[in-house]
């Protein structure tokens, strides 16, 4: 049965090689997406779903099967295999957060068929980076739907050119998405700007011609052949130099990255984890018991949990805490001078049926990586946890290990460090409901204080002064309890109290004269800090302790230690008075309303790595860029001109001809249509001196006549008219002579014969 007319044009196709191009295009575009896993092996299935897109298009296209019918089945197929292989990563991977199947969006019957694929793309921007290669499903379906997408468009005449790029683009995209901008510095994007550059002119016969003798009495006519065009050479060396100048330009642009993880809410820890601030009198009043052991390197200190929120009531932990590894900035920015961390803990009678409840997990302040089953990290607190026992507690006899960072405050960066402005500040400022008696109490305190960890010194002075530390105190840090604890006598409770109340008291009062604080219960390390220990160092009972930080800009987290038996309030070694009475304090401004922001830019937090983009940096790139661009093009058009120049010299007298014809263009322009060539040789002995006329009657001879005529002095004669007109030219003709590209838009053969205004040879 014969189809009909534009049913043979749908089944037509592409063709095997635009088919090949594209596929080549996606293929290139997948590889920096299997950077964002941990195998490379992801980039087998990704390629494989291409190949079987183009395929089952192919395939559809022989059946004469509708494409609207095909793009159905192939998106069902793909839904439906994503689905269910995301069903299965489910089962294997235990949901952090409950509310997730209790969404809004989940109501209707198609959201619940796609909700196993949309929490597999949720898994993905909350896992770790890299990812582990069984969260890349979601990934494979995406390419799967765009090879689905191109393969179709393939067939349409009018976007054959443009799809396979535009999805080699998305796939490309999701890439950078993924990996923050770090799985490509700029070679693949040039590569796939080459690759579609190349394809468009090879494929649409811009840089290739096929070229066939003219047929001759007597003589067998020769095959045709294919020749490189010369607007196609120079095309694609303009193509390859600026895919090279914007690779190299890519490379010179440094900045932070989008990251859509930062988008994505974290998994939450249970509501029915237990705080544990209330086991700091439990083991303080067992002193002798073994909590833990460690060794390794460590500033002499291991946190447990760190509590940033204070509401009147008490401090506490709101964290959002991420699987260990997830690419995501603190909302501080760490000091100038860090301490690395490596150490090895034990966990003994912390830990198991008897151990304190919860699955908060001792470990430093700012983890980079743990062997601990499942942990979970917030990267502002520093916290970590694991999955708990059943019993709600950690695992007995767990061992691992955690490498990490901690603020070494720099004493004279410290003593002129002030306090950085703008609301990742506020949380760390916040005191709901505050007394005013409290308030004023802090700021008699620094009333003449010289610097911010000065005001931060005589406050853990005056905290500490005269007071007691006991562990059967009264447990607590409400207003209520840390009034009593500051103002009331002994007789009537005051004056005494766990390191708790030392460490809470001392927080709430930073935070009343503008310094940001915060609560941390942690251990302290018998022997103080080591780098690498192997000896297994003993933590009792009796140092399990709570101290407060502050946040200084530049230096980082602070620890203070207000407790009468810590050997030192700060963690910064002594400043000299000298040094103290020449600095003053550097605060940021507070944040301002939008409508009232200042002209200037506000100044970035001190401390933090100011990674914006330097516009100079910017400038010179482009600029280089540019001129690569430019270099790039005037090399393929002097190319270009020097293989036109072999060409016509081995054609004989029609090619001399030719070669005065293109200096006659350069010198005076087009000619008018209705020249003949014995007006353009009479052109050329006026403005060069050179007779032309014999080179003119040679071409035409040549070209129309039934027997040449011989002309050995043909070429010699058209490179010195050449010379002659460019001399006589003006300086910037002169200048651009070899760079203008106007000879190249005329067709040069053996017949003479030019395409629009080229001048040749006269039929007269």
């Amino acid at each position: 049965m014969t189809p009909a007319p534009g049913a043979q044009g749908a089944d037509r196709g592409p063709g095997a090689a635009v088919t090949l191009w594209a596929v080549a295009l996606l293929a290139l575009a997948c590889v920096p997406v299997a950077a964002a896993f941990t195998s490379p092996v992801v980039l087998l299935p990704l390629v494989g779903v291409v190949g079987l897109a183009f395929a089952v298009v192919a395939l559809a296209r022989r059946l004469a099967v509708p494409p609207w019918a095909t793009g159905a089945a192939g998106v069902t197929l793909v839904l439906a295999s994503a689905t269910s292989l995301a069903r299965l990563g489910a089962d294997a991977a235990p949901v952090a957060d409950a509310d997730l199947d209790g969404a809004g969006w989940r109501s209707t019957g198609a959201a619940q068929l796609l909700g196993p694929l949309a929490d597999a793309v949720a898994r993905l921007l909350t896992a770790p980076r890299p990812a582990a290669p069984a969260l890349a499903p979601p990934v494979v379906a995406l390419v799967a739907l765009v090879a689905l997408t191109v393969a179709l468009a393939l067939g349409r005449r009018s976007a054959a050119r443009v799809a396979p790029l535009t999805g080699a683009v998305v796939v490309y995209g999701v890439a950078l998405l993924l990996t923050a901008g770090a799985a490509d510095r700029g070679a693949v994007g040039a590569g796939l700007v080459a690759l579609a550059a190349a394809g468009w002119m090879l494929l649409d016969g811009e840089a290739l011609a096929r070229d066939g003798a003219r047929p001759r009495l007597g003589r067998a006519p020769r095959r045709a052949r294919t020749r490189w065009r010369s607007s196609g050479v120079a095309g694609l060396l303009v193509v390859a130099l600026v895919s090279a100048g914007g690779a190299a330009a890519a490379a010179a642009v440094t900045g932070d990255a989008f990251e859509p993880r930062d988008h994505v809410a974290p998994p939450r820890v249970p509501a029915a984890v237990v705080h544990p601030l209330a086991e700091l009198s439990r083991w303080q009043s067992d002193a002798d018991a073994t909590v833990l052991r460690v060794r390794g390197t460590h500033p002499g200190y291991l946190t447990w949990v760190t509590l940033p929120d204070h509401d009147g009531a008490g401090w506490h932990a709101d964290l959002a805490l991420r699987p260990l590894g997830t690419v995501v900035e603190p909302s501080l920015p760490p000091g100038a001078a860090r301490g690395d961390v490596d150490v090895e803990v034990q966990l003994v009678e912390i830990a198991g049926p008897s151990g304190s409840p919860g699955s908060w997990l001792p470990a430093t302040a700012e983890v980079v990586a743990s062997d601990a089953p499942g942990v979970l990290a917030d990267v502002d607190a520093g916290v970590l946890a694991v999955p708990p026992t059943p019993e709600g507690r950690l695992p007995e006899g767990l061992v691992y290990r955690v490498r990490g960072h901690v603020d070494v405050p720099d004493p004279a960066l410290a003593v002129r460090a002030g306090v950085p402005g703008g609301e990742e500040v506020e949380r760390y400022l916040r005191l709901e409901r505050f007394p005013a008696d409290l308030r004023a109490y802090a700021q008699d305190v620094v009333a003449d204080a010289s610097s911010r960890l000065d005001q931060a010194e005589r406050l853990a002075a005056t905290v500490r002064a005269d007071r007691e530390l006991a562990a059967d105190a009264v447990s607590g840090t409400s207003y209520a309890r840390l009034r009593e604890f500051l103002f009331a006598e002994r007789e009537a409770g005051g004056q005494v109290g766990t390191s708790e109340q030392f460490a809470g008291a001392f927080a709430v009062l930073a935070r009343a004269v503008g310094l940001p604080s915060r609560v941390v219960m942690g251990f302290v390390v018998p022997g103080g800090a080591a780098t690498d220990d192997e000896t297994l160092r003993d933590v009792h009972g009796s140092d399990v302790r709570a101290w407060a930080e502050v946040y200084l800009a530049g230096t980082g987290w602070v620890r203070f230690d207000p407790a009468p038996d810590a050997v030192t309030t700060s963690a910064v070694d002594q400043v000299p008075p000298e040094q103290q009475e020449q600095t003053a304090t550097q605060d940021d401004p507070p944040p301002v309303p939008e409508d009232e922001q200042p002209q200037e830019p506000a100044t970035p937090l001190p401390g933090g790595q100011d990674r914006r983009v330097d516009p100079a940096v910017v400038i010179v790139a482009a600029a280089a860029t540019l001129l690569l661009a430019a270099l790039g093009a005037w090399l393929a058009v002097l190319g270009a001109r020097l293989l036109r120049r072999g060409r016509l010299r081995r054609a004989g007298a029609v090619g001399a001809w030719q070669h005065a014809a293109d200096a006659l263009l350069l010198r005076a322009g087009a000619p008018a249509p209705g020249e003949t060539a014995d007006d353009l040789a009479r052109r050329m002995t006026e403005l060069c001196g050179v007779p032309a006329h014999g080179l003119a009657t040679a071409a035409q001879a040549v070209a129309f006549g039934a027997s040449p005529v011989p002309a050995p002095g043909a070429w010699r004669t058209a490179v010195q008219v050449q010379r002659r007109l460019r001399a006589g030219a003006p300086l910037g003709r002169r200048l651009t002579w070899w760079a203008d590209p106007a000879p190249l838009r005329r067709r040069a053969g053996t017949g003479g014969r030019g395409a629009g205004h080229r001048p040749g040879p006269s039929r007269r």
